[in-house]
């Protein structure tokens, strides 16, 4: 008995322009948003646009490592997600919460460039 695989189209390529735009962006904004944070008086607020910054920081970090648009917008997806955990977090002193977002943005960050460095490395036999 044989089955058929149906391989789900990514879609379309996202343009190189693109991803370095994402990249540039979404780093000024998170630079920005670490500088303003201290002049926050509310340090409740001021610990939401730190993580802010860091959801951000990480987007721009795994732009360049998405290829198709379809991955790209779960990418963002996932952004706001998290901005929106850290605004229920923050606000609401959920350390727990906080703490592991502040670790797992950046390492699902850091893991998409791993996976697009590990795909790009050839094995001889």
């Amino acid at each position: 008995m044989t089955s058929v695989v149906v391989h789900e189209s990514p879609r379309r390529e996202l343009p190189k322009a693109a991803k370095g735009g994402v990249f540039v962006l979404f780093w000024i904004i998170a630079i920005v948003l670490w500088i303003i944070a201290p002049n926050i008086s509310d340090p409740r607020w001021g610990a939401f646009v730190v993580d802010t910054g860091i959801v951000f920081a990480s987007v721009g970090f795994a732009a360049p490592g998405i290829t198709w648009t379809k991955p790209f917008r779960n990418t963002l997806l996932a952004g706001v997600v998290a901005i929106l955990l850290f605004l229920w977090a923050d606000l609401n002193d959920v350390q727990v919460v906080v703490y592991f977002l502040r670790m797992f943005v950046p390492f699902a960050a850091l893991l998409t460039s791993v996976y697009t460095l590990v795909g790009k490395v050839k094995v001889w036999y």
